[in-house]
């Protein structure tokens, strides 16, 4: 297997192994279209999400996000309210059953400072 060195995780980044989102910059980029979700509680779907991330490290879902950037359009709840009245949603929520499917790393990637 490969093994990339990666920046530390921490804070609101985001918990897939390549990637660089974190809230802070996004926000300050004016990259208002990224939204950051916590981990389910379901366990079966909690466990598939840690599996996507392909981590080498060990590291707490519970204090974990996920940016939207790897989830499909079709992963999110429509808001049909803001859709009618032509208004930007102002949140973007997840389905329960929504599984990271986008530009997800394809080995285990170890996070070495």
């Amino acid at each position: 297997m490969e093994s990339k060195i990666l920046k530390q995780k921490g804070g609101s980044c985001c918990a897939i192994a390549t990637c660089i989102n974190n809230y802070s910059k996004s926000k300050s980029d004016g990259k208002s279209n990224i939204s950051f979700h916590r981990f389910p509680k379901d366990l079966n779907y909690r466990k598939e999400w840690v599996q996507k991330c392909k981590r080498g490290d060990h590291f707490n879902p519970d204090t974990s996000f996920i940016c939207s950037d790897h989830f499909n359009v079709d992963a999110f709840v429509r808001d049909l309210k803001s859709e009618l009245l032509g208004y930007k949603s102002k949140s973007r929520r997840l389905k329960e059953d929504a599984i990271p499917t986008l530009n997800l790393p394809t080995d285990l990637v170890s996070n070495i400072v």
